[in-house]
């Protein structure tokens, strides 16, 4: 967990780079640099992104995970029952830490043992 903290920290995102490092994120399982990416595209130019980012080559289950960063950072879902659905996964493993539950995993997996 700290290596990979470590190299959210260090990488450059960029749009022509995005989806091979989300995908190497989504296949090693590393929640934090996945969130970073997604965090990235939100947060990008949409018409950019959508000429320079081929979405063909983005595995369909990670569109939840764009849609969290969307819903993040517009505000949305912060109710009480979308809390945990739009926690970045630092709050999620220090939640889960804090009730003694393992912090390594998927957004999904930290929510659910939540």
């Amino acid at each position: 967990l700290e290596a990979e903290a470590c190299y959210v920290d260090n990488v450059e995102l960029t749009l022509d780079n995005f989806i091979e490092i989300v995908t190497y994120a989504d296949s090693k399982n590393l929640a934090l640099l996945k969130e970073h990416c997604m965090d990235f595209l939100s947060s990008a130019n949409k018409i950019e992104a959508s000429e320079k980012v081929s979405f063909d080559d983005m595995p369909s289950r990670l569109v939840k995970d764009l849609m969290v960063a969307f819903a993040r950072r517009e505000g949305e879902g912060l109710s009480e029952g979308g809390a945990l659905s739009t926690m970045r996964v630092s709050q999620l493993r220090k939640l889960a830490h804090e009730k003694g539950l393992s912090v390594d995993g998927s957004r999904e997996m930290l929510i659910d043992a939540i």
